[in-house]
């Protein structure tokens, strides 16, 4: 779906997949050099995240 090149070289990759039971899950892959971590989200968690990552984006910004 998406990449992004964040600071410090790592790569933030999102995805979407499709969990065995039907479930839309939205995979992101963060690489840091050799190292990989991995999560997947389901539609209602990665709504949760990406709340709270704008209200600390837009507080962040502001200072």
């Amino acid at each position: 779906m998406e990449s992004i090149d964040a600071p410090f070289g790592e790569v933030v990759e999102l995805r979407q997949i499709l969990h065995d039971s039907g479930v839309p899950l939205l995979r992101v892959i963060i690489r840091d050099g050799g190292r990989y971590t991995k999560i997947e989200l389901d539609p209602s968690t990665a709504h949760q995240w990406g709340r709270m990552m704008m209200r600390w984006a837009e507080t962040a910004s502001q200072q």
